[in-house]
């Protein structure tokens, strides 16, 4: 009876010990196949990330390029027949009652070429590799003075990063947009527009007094989601906030890793 008895106790015991070993390999064998799942949408998604910035990056190219040929063909063209335009309203030889006219008419060119050489400055993307990105946005800003059409407000405190070239591109072509933006659909009267510079983040704000938009308006049209790739292609936070008749705040949030003050 006793042999019996150890008998069966080892049984049990040998029965028990396969058992834990076999729930033991069936949950390292469920943890590593958790593991292989998890690694595998990682790599997915980081294939997915970086496919979408170069995509964007290859999109950010073919702009600057389409930018910078468009600028020249407005300086080397335009302005030239303007340039001429302007030769011969200055030749004519005109009675005393046109001569008025004839000196609003030159005012005009006048101002058309002063137009025509601030926007081919702006989209220009040696403009901005040899100004910077602050520079070429308070450039923006004194363009949208000029017009008369709004009152701008410019602010800045801290001391400016270093950033490298592509990234200055970028950030000034989300600021260019936000402007856009607010000159055609905001019909406001006042732009505030304020950059920070804190340790090595960038904080950007650009507020108008216009009419807004609420839940109801889509907000999420070509310009805004180019904005939001642009902004994920910093990386940088990117937000803008708005309610029908308090106008529209758009904020921006850049963050540098390798961050070198300018002084």
């Amino acid at each position: 009876m006793p042999e019996k008895f150890s008998e069966v106790t080892l049984i049990l015991f040998a029965s028990t010990l396969i058992i834990l070993l076999l729930t033991g390999l069936i949950v390292v064998s469920l943890f590593i196949n958790q593991r292989r799942k998890y690694r595998f949408h990682r790599e997915k998604f980081e294939m997915k990330t970086n496919f979408d910035r170069e995509l964007l990056r290859a999109h950010l190219e073919i702009q600057s390029q389409a930018f910078e040929s468009i600028s020249r063909e407005l300086h080397d063209n335009v302005g030239t027949l303007i340039s001429i335009a302007m030769v011969h309203i200055r030749s004519m030889s005109v009675s005393a009652t046109e001569t008025e006219k004839v000196s609003e008419v030159d005012g005009l060119l006048n101002e058309a070429m002063d137009s025509l050489r601030d926007i081919s400055r702006s989209i220009n993307p040696e403009n901005i590799n040899r100004l910077g990105w602050q520079k070429s946005f308070i450039a923006e800003l004194d363009r949208i003075r000029k017009t008369k059409l709004f009152l701008v407000h410019y602010s800045e405190e801290g001391v400016p990063l270093a950033i490298e070239i592509q990234k200055q591109i970028i950030i000034f072509r989300i600021l260019q947009e936000t402007l856009n933006n607010i000159v055609k659909h905001s019909c406001g009267e006042n732009i505030y527009a304020h950059v920070g510079f804190l340790n090595n983040v960038v904080s950007i704000s650009i507020r108008d007094d216009g009419k807004g938009f609420g839940a109801d308006v889509p907000g999420e049209g070509a310009g805004i989601k180019n904005m939001h790739s642009r902004a994920a292609m910093l990386p940088a936070a990117f937000g803008i906030e708005s309610k029908a008749g308090s106008g529209t705040t758009v904020r921006l949030t850049y963050t540098e890793t390798n961050a070198i003050n300018v002084l």
